[in-house]
This record gives C-alpha cells, sequence and structure tokens, in this order.
C-alpha cells in the first residue's frame, strides 16, 4: 500500500498556513495602554520584556489543521494497493466438461472458478448463460498477480464474444474440452418491419420486395414484415426503417430521420455518403450519409429492374436485409480453437500486472473538514463569548 497525488501542485495552499499565524499574532500585537501613576518613578530604559505568544492556541491549531487538510484535498491523494496475489486459478467457462476439464488440467493446488460474473467456485452451481466471456477473461488478466498462472478451459464453441480476439497481459494455458455454450442474446430469426411509402411510379417494385421478404423467411435470414402504404399514409415510428419509393423525400420525412430514424429512398437528390452497397462491377448502388440522429440510405436508380438489374439477382434480399439493418453487430459466437487469447509484450501492459484500481479518499477528507470547521466555530465563538 502506498500513498499517491495526482495532483501535487494542489499542496502549494500550504502557504496559506501563514495566513492565520499571522492574524493571531496581530491579535496579541495589538494592546491598550494604560497609565499607571507609580510606573512614573520607573526609568525608561527598564522595559519588561515580552514573550512571544499566540493568542488561543487551540483555535490556531485548529485553523492550520482544517488549511492543511484543505490543501491535501486539492491535491488529489489515491492509496494504490497491489492485486491480491494468486498463484495458480483455473477458470471454465459454463458449457464446458467439467471431469474433462479436470484431467486436462495439471496445476496443482490451482483455485477453481467459473469464467462467470464474480468468479464464483467452481462447486457452485454452473452460471447462467450469457456471461460477457471476453471481458470477463480480460478481468480476470488485469486482477492477476505478476507470475502467476492462469488456466482457461472453454468448450469447443464460444459465446459471448465482443468480435475482438483477447489480448492479454499475461501467458495463458487455453485448453479446449467438449461442450458447447448457450447464448441467450443471440436471435437465430430476426424480426424486423419495413414501412414501404411508394408512389404510382413504384408500384412495379412491390413485388421484388414482397419476394425479398418470402426469400429472407424462407432461408432463416430474418422475418421481415411489410408495412406498404402511399406517399401519403402516415409515418412509422423510428424504430420501424421506412422505404421511400417514387419521389424526393419529403421535410416531412426528413425531419424523422433527423429525429433518429432509417430511411432508404430512391430518389434523392444528392448521394454522397460512403457506399455500402456495390455490383459487380464495383458501381455503387447506394450510399448511406448521417441525417441529424438518423441515416439516409439513397438508392443510385430507382427500385425497378429496367434501371436496377441487381434487382433480379439472389443476393438482392440480404443486401436489402443489410441496408435496413445497417452496419452489421460484431460475430459473439466462434469456435475455441480461434480464440486463444494473444499476449501483449508492451511494458504499459506489463506495468500494470498486478496493479489493482487506485482508490481516493476525497470523502473521508471532506468529512474532516467538516468536522474541523464545526470544532473551530465552536471553538472561536466560546472564546468570544468568555471574552
Amino acid at each position: 500500500m502506498s500513498l499517491a497525488l495526482l495532483a501535487p501542485l494542489g499542496l502549494a495552499a500550504l502557504a496559506a498556513l501563514a495566513i492565520p499565524i499571522a492574524i493571531h499574532l496581530v491579535r496579541r500585537i495589538e494592546l491598550q495602554t494604560t497609565e499607571f501613576a507609580a510606573l512614573r518613578w520607573i526609568a525608561e530604559r527598564i522595559r519588561p520584556r515580552r514573550r512571544l505568544r499566540f493568542e488561543r492556541p487551540w483555535l490556531l491549531l485548529l485553523r492550520l489543521a482544517l488549511l492543511a487538510l484543505i490543501a491535501l484535498l486539492l491535491a488529489k491523494p489515491i492509496i494504490d494497493e497491489p492485486a491480491l496475489a494468486v498463484h495458480s486459478r483455473v477458470l471454465v467457462a459454463p458449457g464446458a466438461d467439467l471431469s474433462a476439464a479436470r484431467a486436462t488440467v495439471s496445476i496443482a493446488d490451482a483455485d477453481w472458478r467459473w469464467l462467470a460474473p464474480g468468479f464464483p467456485s467452481i462447486e457452485s452451481p454452473v452460471p447462467s448463460a450469457g456471461a460477457p466471456i471476453a471481458s470477463l477473461m480480460r478481468e480476470a488478466d488485469a486482477d492477476l498477480a505478476r507470475g502467476a498462472k492462469l488456466a482457461i478451459v472453454v468448450p469447443e464453441q464460444l459465446a459471448g464474444l465482443d468480435g475482438e480476439r483477447p489480448i492479454l497481459a499475461h501467458e495463458i494455458e487455453w485448453h479446449v474440452v467438449a461442450g458447447q455454450m448457450s447464448d441467450e442474446t443471440v436471435a437465430t430469426h430476426a424480426k424486423l418491419a419495413l414501412a414501404v411509402r411508394y408512389a404510382p411510379v413504384s408500384e412495379p417494385a412491390l413485388k421484388y420486395l414482397g419476394a425479398a421478404a418470402a426469400a429472407l423467411e424462407a432461408d432463416g435470414s430474418a422475418h421481415l414484415t411489410l408495412d406498404v402504404a402511399t406517399q401519403e399514409a402516415a409515418l412509422p415510428g423510428a424504430d420501424t426503417a421506412l422505404l421511400w419509393l417514387g419521389s424526393e423525400p419529403s421535410p416531412a420525412v426528413r425531419s424523422w430521420i433527423e429525429s433518429g430514424g432509417t430511411a432508404i429512398a430512391d430518389h434523392a437528390s444528392r448521394a454522397n455518403g460512403a457506399p455500402v452497397w456495390r455490383d459487380a462491377d464495383g458501381r455503387a448502388l447506394a450510399r448511406v450519409e448521417p441525417l441529424g440522429r438518423g441515416r439516409l440510405v439513397s438508392l443510385e436508380s430507382a427500385l425497378l429492374p429496367q434501371t436496377m438489374p441487381a434487382l433480379l439477382d439472389a443476393e438482392f434480399p440480404h443486401h436489402l436485409l443489410a441496408l435496413v439493418q445497417g452496419e452489421p453487430r460484431a460475430p459473439t459466437r466462434a469456435p475455441a480453437s480461434a480464440m486463444a487469447p494473444a499476449r501483449e509484450h508492451s511494458v504499459a501492459a506489463t506495468s500494470m500486472v498486478s496493479r489493482a484500481m487506485p482508490k481516493p479518499f476525497d470523502v473521508w477528507l471532506v468529512l474532516a473538514i467538516a468536522a474541523l470547521i464545526l470544532a473551530e466555530r465552536f471553538v472561536a465563538t466560546r472564546n468570544e463569548a468568555r471574552a
């Protein structure tokens, strides 16, 4: 345990300690002269000696302590405690075969725990699914002391990932055993709603949209519900994507997008966003740009076969689904053999090993300052009452 200061320049406030000292000295010097007749016979060269004494010493000490604590508070002190040393630990992911894990790991006298929030003991019931496995690996690595051993046992299929291979500061023993994790957060059949608002000129495109929705339903990609109406109908809620066909998006549509909606338009006057859909020749078929808190996807041509041949392509339903969903989320499932943590060899990562988060004690300083203020006021008013 060690004490550190985040803002050591705050100690410069200790110079204010001279203020109460000077005030108490000045008050001591301010004396009233009283004429006394017998003093006429004493020569002027003989004067009584004066000793340097502080007026109200206890009050002065309280004020000095108060200023010292304020200066310490300005310096932002923290207590830096080293992490608890763990010589060996084995973490088992839920879904892994526990008997196979015990037969695989050969670390003696290891502390066996579940790879779950709080790292419960292996003797406790198996934690529920849906835990952020990648984040828990990084947490266990940060709490591990320098030179300690850590083994992680995972099933063949991992869930709860965040799209990135974990990079840890320690060298980890990675063991893959039989089993598979269940991921409660992954939907196998996404349910999406698409509101189609069309002009009469774009009515032929409706049958292609219906075919695309049926294709997505057939291959299990998504359940796409179409709300088809003319452009005079009301706009949907912000949680439903909008497909605007046959005319320039109206001011009401742009206001709807700016409030957080997602709209796909085939007659946008300007399409200068980032390409999100290209044909086989590399020509951009759709561009996306932010508009307020929402986004506008502009198609390069009308959604008709004669102007957009990609409408007849077998991949059109999936391109439409990507435009409705927006940017794809990072994958949360992967084979365990491909997700073995890599080791970070940087100096910064090494220096953070076996270090716990610093603990500030500003609250205790504030309470102590408040107590000293009350004590100072009590002593000051008591002395004034006696005077």
